[in-house]
């Protein structure tokens, strides 16, 4: 990666010497800002470089915003460069000054401007400032209604502000913008939301704009999350079709009926996603792991098992299906397919306190204790709780050992405190120690 960045920036210095151009220095420049963020993560010369490209990227950035049409790209990296070197007040200062000049700027270069220094001033809590800014903005025509309606919800979640997020959201879409995302992820990431309490916005979204996709869509998506799959199914299926939310939808509508009991329908929404990127991929594959077990739980392994294969053909490390696949051969009475897939997954997944623990399971049953204590040791060192069950139960049962037994509960319950049976058979242990001591 050092390698890449070096050699990008020799092409964009070749580039400036041989064409000496606004576009050949922001390009210069930006290069500059990446090289700048890997220097200061490593030693301390590197810091004191760093500092050296950070004021080289700033004089260029500087030298850019000559280009009416590069400003807004050149004064927010000059901007950025000045807040790493600490020049804050320089940073401002740039900011305003590009957004100053005469009617040669054109309103999307405005409007980034705008964005840019209401972020800078939300992250210092100068929210009062920010929201002047863009009411200027409106007025003097530089910003739209609904870019300055989306970029007040966009600084509420700069301030991690929940509360005013719905209103937000409704002015935004009354504003003609698409705010509800922006809420959304919002309201996500606040560690005191509940599902009931978004329920509740989005119901009251959807009755004051019943044709907006996007709240039926995340109504449905709530309503899964909170298990009622009826009632997801209900605002999810109009969905299906929209260009943004449409793929997701499909995959929400299979979870909702795999929730619901009905797998191999389930499986038909699942698979026309398979192999798309993003959230509506990973989620099919997620949704062909929950019909394998599905299928598995009915005891059809052998069909369960073929979903695992495909799942692996498109993810080769993918955990539950590497632990899917065994488990199918065992139950299908192959003990030596099944070592052969554990040893596949730990080939693919060498530390996977899962797999080792299951691993040794298999072995002990195929008879090697000592073999299977050593996978048991290596699942607990993994962070398996499982592991260091099977530890002490094998101490206790085989080696009768209550000292050594009572050693591996108390390490287990470390990694799981609510495990009755363990806090038992180490009680258990602990009166057998205290009854040998006092004979």
């Amino acid at each position: 990666e050092a390698g890449r960045r070096a050699d990008a920036e020799d092409l964009a210095r070749a580039r400036l010497a041989a064409t000496p151009s606004a576009a050949a220095e922001l390009e210069l420049a930006l290069v500059l800002m990446e090289r700048a963020a890997e220097l200061a993560a490593t030693s301390e010369l590197g810091r004191s470089l760093r500092l050296a490209v950070l004021e080289e990227a700033a004089h260029w950035f500087r030298s850019a915003q000559r280009e009416p049409a590069l400003r807004a790209d050149a004064a927010i990296g000059a901007a950025a460069s000045d807040i790493e070197l600490g020049l804050d007040a320089q940073a401002e200062t740039t900011l305003r000054a590009a957004l100053a000049v005469p009617q040669e700027l054109l309103p999307p270069v405005r409007r980034r401007l705008v964005a840019e220094l209401v972020r800078y001033l939300t992250l210092r809590d100068r929210s009062g400032e920010a929201e002047a800014l863009l009411a200027a903005g409106t007025a003097a025509g530089w910003i739209a209604l609904p870019d300055a309606a989306l970029q007040r919800l966009h600084s509420l979640a700069l301030r991690r502000d929940a509360t005013a997020a719905l209103p937000a959201a409704i002015d935004a879409t009354m504003a003609g913008a698409d705010g509800f995302d922006v809420a959304f992820q919002l309201w996500e990431a606040q560690a005191d939301g509940s599902w009931e309490r978004q329920l509740a916005a989005y119901s009251q979204l959807l009755e004051r704009f019943p044709e907006v996709l996007a709240f039926r869509y995340y109504r449905g998506a709530t309503r899964l999350r909170m298990g009622d799959a009826d009632g997801a199914l209900e605002d999810l299926r109009p969905c299906i079709d929209s260009p943004r939310y449409g793929e997701l939808a499909r995959g929400s509508v299979g979870r909702a009926l795999l929730r619901r009991g009905d797998a191999e329908a389930a499986l038909e929404w699942f698979e026309p996603l398979l192999g798309r990127r993003g959230q509506a991929g990973r989620e099919a594959l997620d949704g062909l792991i929950g019909v394998a077990v599905a299928r598995a739980q009915s005891r059809r392994f052998a069909a369960a098992l073929d979903l695992y294969r495909r799942v692996l053909e498109r993810d080769p490390a993918n955990p539950w299906a590497h632990l899917g696949v065994p488990l199918c051969h065992k139950s299908l009475g192959d003990l030596a397919a099944a070592a052969a897939a554990y040893e596949a997954g730990l080939a693919a997944l060498p530390e996977d306190p899962q797999l080792l623990n299951d691993y040794g399971l298999l072995v002990r049953a195929r008879g090697d204790a000592a073999a299977a204590r050593q996978w048991f040791e290596r699942a607990l060192s993994a962070g398996s709780a499982d592991g260091g069950e099977n530890l002490g139960i094998f101490a206790l049962r085989d080696d009768g050992d209550a000292v050594a037994a009572a050693a591996w509960f108390a390490r287990t319950l470390e990694l799981d405190p609510e495990r009755p049976r363990v806090r038992f058979y180490r009680e258990l242990c602990l009166t057998q120690i205290d009854g040998a001591r006092e004979r």
